[in-house]
C-alpha cells in the first residue's frame, strides 16, 4: 500500500511539473512573439524625408494674400535632398514625447530637440500668466499647393497657414505658443512632420498668423493627405487647441506626393524612314537609268 501511494504522488508530481513546464514554455513563446511583433512594427515604420520652413506673417501680410517666393521653394528642395531620413512618428507617440519633455523642464522654455527658437522674445515686457489658465482656439487654417512638375494633379510643395487666438484676462493679451503639424494619408494614422518655433499671439488679432512651407522630398506616396494642427502653450504640457480636416475643408484631401515621384519623363521620338521599291517595268527602267547616270558621273570625275 505504501508503494502504491508513493507511485501516485510521483505520478501527480510529474504531471504538475509537466504542466508548469508547458505553461512556462507558452508564456515564453508568447513573450517572444510579442517581442517579434514590436521589432517588426519598428521596422515597418516608414522612413520619410521632409523639409519645412515656418514663419510668422508680418502685419502687412494678409493671410489670404500670401504668395510663396519660388526661391524659397527651390531652397527647400535643395535642403530636403541633404536631410537624413527620419522615422515617421504617430500623433499619440508624439504627444507622449512632448509630455515627457515638458515635465523635464522646470522653466518656461521650449522642449529640447523639438523647437529651434533660442529664446522667447520680449518676455520681460510681457505680462506673466500661469500657463494652462487661458482658453485658446485656432480661428482658421487653410492650405495652398505648389509644384506639380509631372502635371498629374499631385503636388510636392504646400503651405499651411493658421491663425491662433487666446482669450485671456485683457484685450490683446499675448501668449507664447508653438504648434505640431501632422499628415494623414487617405484616412490613416496621423504622422508628425513639423514642429514650429515659438511665436507670440495677441488676443484675437488677425495679423499674427503663422505659415509653414513644406516640400515632401521622399517617402510620401501619391495620394490624398489631411492636415492636423495641435497648438501648445509654452510651459503647459497638454494641447490647448487643435484643428484638422474635420473642421477646415482646406486641410482635407490635399493631393500630395514626394518629389522623387514628381518626375517628368521625356520620351524620345524615333522617326523611321522606310523605302519601298515596287516591281514593274517603269520602276526597273528608272533604276537602270539612275545607275547609268551614277557610273557616267564617276567616269567624268576620274577623267
Amino acid at each position: 500500500m505504501m508503494t502504491l501511494s508513493i507511485s501516485k504522488w510521483s505520478l501527480t508530481a510529474v504531471v504538475l511539473l509537466s504542466m508548469s513546464g508547458f505553461v512556462h514554455t507558452a508564456v515564453a513563446s508568447e513573450a517572444a512573439a510579442l517581442s517579434n511583433v514590436a521589432a517588426l512594427s519598428n521596422q515597418v515604420q516608414a522612413k520619410v524625408l521632409v523639409s519645412s520652413e515656418g514663419r510668422q506673417l508680418t502685419a502687412s501680410e494678409k493671410p489670404i494674400q500670401v504668395k510663396v517666393d519660388p526661391q524659397r521653394i527651390n531652397a527647400l528642395v535643395n535642403n530636403a535632398k541633404q536631410l537624413e531620413p527620419a522615422l515617421a512618428v504617430e500623433r499619440s507617440v508624439r504627444i507622449k514625447q512632448l509630455s515627457q519633455l515638458s515635465k523635464q523642464t522646470t522653466s518656461q522654455v521650449a522642449p529640447k530637440n523639438t523647437l529651434t527658437n533660442n529664446a522667447i522674445t520680449n518676455t520681460a515686457s510681457m505680462m506673466y500668466v500661469q500657463p494652462g489658465l487661458r482658453d485658446f482656439t485656432i480661428y482658421q487654417a487653410y492650405s495652398h499647393l505648389y509644384d506639380d512638375f509631372d502635371e498629374d494633379g499631385f503636388y510636392q510643395t504646400f503651405t499651411v497657414t493658421f491663425d491662433a487666438d487666446v482669450y485671456g484676462f485683457s484685450v490683446g493679451e499675448p501668449a507664447n505658443v508653438y504648434a505640431e503639424l501632422y499628415l494623414s494619408r487617405n484616412g490613416g494614422p496621423w504622422q508628425h512632420y513639423y514642429s514650429t518655433d515659438i511665436f507670440t499671439i495677441y488676443g484675437e488679432a488677425e495679423d499674427d498668423s503663422y505659415e509653414v512651407l513644406t516640400t515632401l522630398a521622399q517617402g510620401y506616396k501619391t495620394d490624398y493627405y489631411d492636415v492636423l494642427i495641435d497648438l501648445y502653450e509654452v510651459g503647459y504640457e497638454d494641447i490647448v487647441a487643435t484643428i484638422s480636416s474635420e473642421e477646415a475643408d482646406s486641410l482635407y484631401a490635399l493631393p500630395l506626393e514626394s518629389s522623387d515621384r514628381d518626375t517628368v519623363y521625356i520620351e524620345e521620338e524615333i522617326i523611321e524612314t522606310e523605302v519601298i521599291v515596287s516591281g514593274g517595268s517603269t520602276s526597273g527602267v528608272m533604276l537602270i537609268l539612275a545607275v547609268g547616270l551614277l557610273i557616267m558621273r564617276r567616269k567624268s570625275m576620274t577623267s
